[in-house]
This record gives C-alpha cells, sequence and structure tokens, in this order.
C-alpha cells in the first residue's frame, strides 16, 4: 500500500473513532436537544432563528473543512476539559438548571472534536459551531436587565419632551393618555441575538483577526440596543401624539424589525472599513497544521473507548434522578382553628393565587379574622395561606422552575417590598403587588422550605437542594402568606399573620417527612 493509501486508512480510522465518541455524546443530550429544537419553533420568541443558524453553521463547518487538511488523532490533555463540562452539564440535571445545560450543549461537542482534532485543527470549528451559541435558550436572564435598560433611556428621550409622565418599574404612564408597558418582548433581545449572529457570520467570512471580529460584534451589539430604543420610544410617543389610536401600538413588531433592518447598514459599512484596514488585508490567511498520529497502540484505543465511556456513564448517573410526575396532590392538612381563624369558601385572593406546576402535596386556603368580626371591623379581614412542595426534585415537578410563579406579572405591579420574620427567626420576603385589572393591593410574604433549612432566593433554593442529595430530607416546599386590603397596614398586618400560623406550617411539614 502506497503513502496516500496509508494516509486515507489512517484518516478513515481516525474519523470513525470521532463519530464512536460523538454518538454516546448526542444520545446524552438529546433531551436537552429536543427542548432547544421546541423553543426554535416557537416563531413568536427570540430564538426563531434558530434553524437558519442550523444551516448557516453546517455550511460554515463544510467551507473551513474543504480549506484545511483534517488528519484525526488522540490528544488525551483534552479529557480533562470535557470531563468538567460533563460534570457541569450533570450539575445543572441534578438541580434542575437548564440553562447550565444549555450552555453545556457547544462546550461539549467542541471539547469531543478537540480530543480527536487537537487545538491546531479543532480552532477553526469552534466560530462556526460557536455561531449556535446566540440561539441557545439561555439568554432569557439578560431580558431583565436589557427591560430596564430601555425604561431608562424612554425615560431619558421623553424627559427631553414637553411630556407628562410617570415611569414604574417597567411601567411607563402618559398622564392623560395611557400606560405602555416595556415587556420581556419589547427587551431588545431578539435584536441583540440576530445582531451578534450577523457579525460572527460577517466575521467568519471576511476577516482574519480576532480583533475585527470583536470590534464588529461590539458595534453590532450597540447597533441592536440603539434600534430597540428607537423602536420603544418612537411607539410611546406615537401613542402620546395620537391619544393611543396609532396602528403602531398594536403591530409594534413588524415596526422593529424596520428600524433593526436600518441599522444593519451602517453596520456592514462599518464591517467592510474593517475588512479593508491594513491589519486584515496584511494578515496572512493560516493554514492547519495535521499532526499524524499512530492508532494502533493501545493508548489511543483505550482513549477512544473511555471517551465514549463518559457520556455512558453520566448518563447511568443521571437516570437515579429522574422522576415521574404524579397524576394529582395530596392535601395538606392545617388547622387554624385555635389561631383564631375561620376558613372561607374560596381558594383565591381577589383573584389572585401561586400558579405551581405539578406539586406532590397543596395547601391553598383562604380565611377570615374572628375577632375582626366581632369587633365589626371589615376591612382588610381576608387572608390566604399556601404550601407546595414536592417530595423530591424532578423534571417539570420541582419548586425552582420557570412554570413557577408567585404572580403573573400581566396581572399584578410589584409596588414594594419589605421584609418580615417569623417567631423562629426565618426571614421572608414580602412584596405589595398593584392589581392591572383590578383595583386591589395584596401583601404577601413567601419563602421557600428545603430538606430542613430555610431560604428566600431562588437560587441559594437551587443551591440547597445539592445539599439534599446527602441528606434524609429531599423534599422542597414554597410557603406563601398573603393578605388582601387597600388602606391597612400590610406589612404589620402580614407580620401577626407569620407570627401566629407559621409554627403550625412547619410542624405540619415536619411531621410528614420526618417520620
Amino acid at each position: 500500500m502506497g503513502k496516500k493509501g496509508l494516509y486515507i486508512l489512517q484518516a478513515g480510522r481516525g474519523w470513525a473513532f470521532v463519530v464512536i465518541t460523538l454518538v454516546p455524546l448526542f444520545l446524552l443530550l438529546w433531551p436537552t436537544l429536543e427542548g432547544i429544537f421546541s423553543r426554535w419553533l416557537k416563531f413568536d420568541e427570540s430564538y426563531s432563528h434558530g434553524f437558519l443558524l442550523l444551516l448557516v453553521c453546517l455550511f460554515l463547518l463544510f467551507r473551513s473543512a474543504r480549506r484545511i487538511t483534517l488528519l484525526p488523532g488522540f490528544y488525551p490533555l483534552w479529557l480533562a476539559p470535557l470531563i468538567f463540562a460533563l460534570l457541569v452539564y450533570g450539575l445543572g440535571e441534578i438541580l434542575r438548571v437548564e440553562a447550565l445545560q444549555h450552555l453545556m450543549v457547544i462546550p461539549l461537542i467542541l471539547g469531543a472534536l478537540a480530543i480527536f482534532l487537537g487545538w491546531e485543527q479543532v480552532r477553526w470549528f469552534i466560530a462556526p459551531i460557536g455561531l449556535l451559541f446566540f440561539a441557545i435558550p439561555a439568554w432569557d436572564y439578560l431580558s431583565w436587565m436589557l427591560q430596564l435598560i430601555t425604561v431608562e433611556v424612554t425615560q431619558l428621550l421623553l424627559g427631553m419632551l414637553d411630556i407628562r409622565f410617570e415611569v414604574e418599574g417597567v411601567f411607563v404612564y402618559l398622564i392623560g393618555v395611557g400606560a405602555f408597558e416595556v415587556a420581556h418582548g419589547c427587551s431588545g433581545l431578539r435584536y441583540l441575538l440576530v445582531g451578534q449572529s450577523l457579525a460572527l457570520i460577517y466575521g467568519e467570512l471576511y476577516f482574519r483577526c480576532l480583533r475585527s471580529r470583536m470590534a464588529l460584534l461590539l458595534v453590532a451589539l450597540l447597533f441592536a440596543l440603539i434600534a430597540n430604543w428607537i423602536r420603544v420610544f418612537v411607539i410611546i410617543y406615537m401613542g402620546y401624539e395620537t391619544d393611543m389610536q396609532s396602528s403602531l401600538i398594536k403591530d409594534h413588531d413588524n415596526f422593529g424589525w424596520w428600524v433593526f433592518t436600518a441599522t444593519l447598514v451602517p453596520l456592514f459599512v462599518i464591517g467592510r472599513k474593517l475588512e479593508m484596514m491594513p491589519v486584515e488585508r496584511n494578515s496572512p490567511e493560516q493554514t492547519a497544521v495535521a499532526i499524524k498520529v499512530n492508532y494502533s497502540g493501545r493508548p489511543a484505543a483505550t482513549g477512544v473507548i473511555l471517551t465514549a465511556a463518559l457520556p455512558f456513564t453520566l448518563w447511568f448517573v443521571l437516570i437515579n434522578f429522574a422522576g415521574k410526575i404524579t397524576s394529582g396532590s395530596e392535601e395538606l392538612t392545617i388547622d387554624l382553628g385555635a389561631k383564631n381563624y375561620g376558613p372561607l369558601f374560596d381558594a383565591e385572593l381577589h383573584g389572585w393565587k401561586p400558579r405551581i406546576i405539578n406539586p406532590d402535596f397543596t395547601y391553598s386556603q383562604t380565611f377570615f379574622d374572628r375577632e375582626m368580626i366581632k369587633n365589626s371591623k371589615v376591612e382588610a379581614n381576608k387572608f390566604y395561606l399556601g404550601v407546595f412542595g414536592y417530595e423530591y426534585q424532578r423534571k417539570k415537578a420541582e419548586i425552582i422552575q420557570y412554570s413557577n410563579r408567585l404572580y403573573r406579572n400581566d396581572e399584578w405591579l410589584p409596588v414594594n417590598f419589605f421584609d418580615v420574620l417569623s417567631p423562629s427567626g426565618v426571614a421572608l420576603e414580602g412584596v405589595t403587588l398593584k392589581g392591572l385589572a383590578v383595583d386591589k393591593k395584596l401583601h404577601l410574604a413567601s419563602t421557600y422550605y428545603v430538606g430542613g433549612a430555610w431560604e428566600t432566593d431562588q437560587w441559594k433554593a437551587k443551591l440547597t437542594q445539592l445539599t439534599t442529595l446527602f441528606g434524609s430530607r429531599k423534599d422542597a416546599s414554597l410557603v406563601v402568606f398573603a393578605i388582601g386590603c387597600d388602606k391597612c397596614d400590610g406589612p404589620s398586618r402580614i407580620q401577626e399573620f407569620v407570627d401566629d400560623t407559621m409554627p403550625l406550617v412547619v410542624r405540619q411539614i415536619d411531621e410528614k417527612f420526618e417520620r
């Protein structure tokens, strides 16, 4: 066999090892990939460009593969970052933090390729595969910050005009005209992701220097934000000028894309200027270096088996944390009669109650204060107590998840925050809500009870769940106290209600899981 035949045989064997490694990895990632694909199919969200980016990614991969000579080898040092990424992915599954799993998809794929291609070859695929990072549904955490920035810029622009307005959270009230909410869809996240994707594609096609690519990404970021700021400001201004009759108020999505498209013109002009700079024109085009490795030796074969076995090992560990969703929830029994609270035939408070998905046990009840009724005090005498818990955390049945909401943002607006302390010293987070559809106020106090430990912050509650893996208790509950009143001292009344009832709630939950 000639030299060329040996090269083809060696390359074919190397690519066979790559496939053997990637198949179990994709089997492990499939539930996460399926979730990502489902978000791409929602064409009214920020990730509807996902399938288009996937096609562009495949084109850029094919383009890079044709430009260089690929010869797979074995680079064992890259096993370390692959193992680290697998551990983070597994931690995301155990803690039920999908964002961690989503963020690890691309590093896992690149890490597996790096084991057989090495840095000199895999670096050519970082940008094409990394392009999909702008379609990973983990960017929603930026949305709230972008909403607040948009509100601040809009407030600044409106302040330059003779317009009477007030800003409350993410709501802009035009005095005597109407109100606008800078909601999730108004954050500009869609424009940011699409702008960054276009800048990365342009840089991959026409730039040679990393500095030029980073500069274009920053410019695209700025233009995407400006496009959204202009969009929101113009919509609010037209609402003011037309007394909320402008067609832009209902059809603002198309208007936003037209504004964003206009910002692409200066973006590509700047891209062309960067392309013509001396640093780009004088930079030589690099080529990949193929490193030959003998596959007949035992270390290479052992490495292939080890790399392929890692995803299977993690999958086997994670199935022990899986579980089924119960068909119905168990009703807790909490008797507040001794505390002078009488039950009402209603599980809601002014149309409000927490939205909790698939709990294993619940308690949701409204009450009146018998003592206040005796004294003919009818104001602020309606209370609410809710307990929503899970015996253990699994997919779609966990205390901290996207679907679980203490209140709906499109129905209630937070106007004040306060602290509440239980008789045993447990801290609760208090909030006063103002109804958007009803002229009512609610005062809530809530906390999480995770494996016998109390947490008010969601992220800390998530981390506390990790410690329950090694303890006897794996339960997690959301405990909510509420009172509906407009003129009463809500924080003080909630404090009294918590003092009276929380010890009973804690005793009931502890008796259920400490038997």
